[in-house]
């Protein structure tokens, strides 16, 4: 299913597109691979939230080969953290490589494994939480993860509208776990979320209550 009409769709990409040669470069891997990015359009609301939220250290849960990294290490800038969190050792390679290139300032963290057992080994709280993981596995990283944002701070997770197969009568595995992802960030009292429509989906949830077990 198309969320918007594919002539918007590309209406926008065209606005939103970047004369930027690494990221360029990185859209091209994308398509020739068919390995699923968060494109332009997604990367700069990214970019947006973390400038406008003053975020400073941020997660990222699967960080496949840096894409959505580059747009958040670019609003960090030289003062701040990004860990990236990755199950497939070459796609962290090639992350290091691009965003190498990218020529990026703030500190840079890699961690090759399952993003639900990295997090439980992190110190410390974040800003922002970039949830991309396998789709069948969002509820339960999202239970990982929430204790470590901090209160006032965005977790962000992409696909959640999962190209309208949330509306599967009879919906498969991933598709289940979108849908119950979604419904935990709605019904939880320590998060005010919103969806935007954008791409595949994108939710925004802040953290308004005091820290507590999600």
């Amino acid at each position: 299913m198309n969320l918007i009409h594919p002539r918007i769709d590309l209406y926008l990409d065209d606005l939103s597109g970047s004369s930027d040669p690494v990221l360029t470069a990185m859209e091209k891997e994308a398509s020739r691979r068919g390995f699923p990015i968060v494109g332009p359009q997604v990367g700069r609301v990214l970019f947006q939230l973390t400038v406008i939220s003053g975020a400073r250290r941020i997660l990222e849960l699967g960080s496949g080969f840096g894409y959505s990294a580059i747009w958040f290490a670019r609003a960090l800038g030289k003062q701040g953290e990004l860990i990236l969190t990755e199950y497939s050792a070459a796609n962290l390679t090639q992350a290091s490589s691009y965003l190498d290139q990218a020529g990026v300032s703030c500190k840079l963290d890699f961690h090759e494994g399952d993003a639900r057992e990295i997090v439980k080994r992190l110190e410390g709280d974040f800003d922002l939480i970039f949830m991309d993981v396998d789709k069948s596995q969002y509820p339960r990283t999202f239970r990982e993860a929430c204790p470590s944002l901090r209160q006032g701070g965005l977790f962000v997770t992409d696909n959640v509208l999962w190209s309208g197969r949330v509306l599967d009568p009879e919906p498969d595995r991933d598709t289940r776990g979108v849908v119950e992802f979604t419904r935990m960030i709605y019904e939880n009292p320590q998060f005010f979320s919103t969806i935007l429509p954008i791409r595949d989906g994108v939710s925004v949830s802040l953290r308004i209550a005091p820290e507590s077990p999600c």
